[in-house]
C-alpha cells in the first residue's frame, strides 16, 4: 500500500512546484516589455480601427464594432500576458486599506461618478425610459470591467513597485485612447471637454489601483460613472 501511494505523493508535490515556480527572468522582460507597450498600441491601432469600420459599417454600425473590438482586445491582452490565474488573484483577492489621508483616495473614486451624475445623468433622466437605463447600466459594466482589467489590472500586477509604469504610463494610454472613439463621433462640447475628465478618471483610479493592488476598489466607481451616460446610451439604441 505504501509503494502504491509514493507516486501519488511525488506527483502532487512535483505539481505544486511547478505552480510555485516563479516567472523566468527572460519571460519576464518580454513581458514587462509588451506591457510597456500597449499605452501606445492599442490607441494607435483603435485610431485606425474606428474610422475603418465606420467607413465599412456605417456610423452606428462601426462605432458599436469598434467598442466590441476594444472590449474583446482589453480582455485578451490582460489574460494573454498576465494568465488566468493571475487575473483572477486580481479580482478576487482583498484589497490593500485605502493610502492616507484617507480623504484624498476617496475623493478620487467619489468625485467622477457625482461629477457624471450631476451632468450627464440628471439631465437626461426625464429622457429615459426603462431600456435606456438598462442599456447604459450594461454597457457600463462592460466597458468598465474590460478598462479596470487592461489599464489598471494589467500595470498594476506587471508593476506592482513602479509609480511610473504602473500608474502615470496606462493613465497616459487610457486617455489616449478615447481619441478612437472620439474621431468619429465627437463631443459635443469638444474633444479637450471630454478627455480631461478622462485623464482625471485614469490618473485618479489608477493612483488608487496602484496604492491597493487588487482590483476591489476601483471597477464599482468605474461602473457608476459610465452609467450615466444617457445620451450613448441613446445611440447604441438606435434612437
Amino acid at each position: 500500500m505504501r509503494t502504491r501511494h509514493r507516486p501519488v505523493r511525488r506527483t502532487v508535490a512535483l505539481s505544486r512546484t511547478r505552480i510555485a515556480t516563479p516567472t523566468p527572468p527572460g519571460r519576464r522582460r518580454v513581458t514587462r516589455a509588451l506591457v510597456t507597450a500597449v499605452p501606445v498600441v492599442v490607441p494607435l491601432t483603435m485610431r485606425l480601427v474606428f474610422p475603418g469600420l465606420v467607413r465599412r459599417l456605417g456610423p452606428r454600425g462601426g462605432y458599436l464594432a469598434g467598442f466590441a473590438l476594444y472590449w474583446a482586445g482589453c480582455y485578451s491582452l490582460t489574460i494573454g500576458l498576465l494568465g488566468r490565474r493571475r487575473v483572477q488573484a486580481l479580482v478576487r483577492q482583498p484589497a490593500h486599506p485605502l493610502p492616507s489621508p484617507r480623504w484624498l483616495p476617496a475623493a478620487a473614486l467619489l468625485l467622477p461618478p457625482l461629477g457624471a451624475a450631476s451632468t450627464e445623468l440628471l439631465p437626461q433622466l426625464r429622457n429615459a425610459d426603462p431600456a435606456v437605463l438598462a442599456t447604459a447600466a450594461t454597457v457600463a459594466s462592460v466597458n468598465a470591467a474590460a478598462e479596470e482589467l487592461l489599464w489598471h489590472g494589467l500595470f498594476v500586477a506587471t508593476f506592482p513597485d513602479d509609480p511610473v509604469r504602473g500608474w502615470l504610463w496606462p493613465a497616459v494610454g487610457f486617455t489616449a485612447w478615447h481619441l478612437a472613439p472620439l474621431s468619429v463621433r465627437p463631443y459635443r462640447h469638444g474633444t479637450l471637454a471630454f478627455l480631461a475628465p478622462a485623464g482625471l478618471i485614469g490618473a485618479g483610479y489608477g493612483w488608487v489601483a496602484w496604492r491597493t493592488h487588487p482590483l476591489r476598489m476601483t471597477p464599482p466607481a468605474h461602473i457608476a460613472t459610465d452609467a450615466s451616460g444617457l445620451r450613448p446610451a441613446h445611440f447604441w439604441l438606435g434612437r
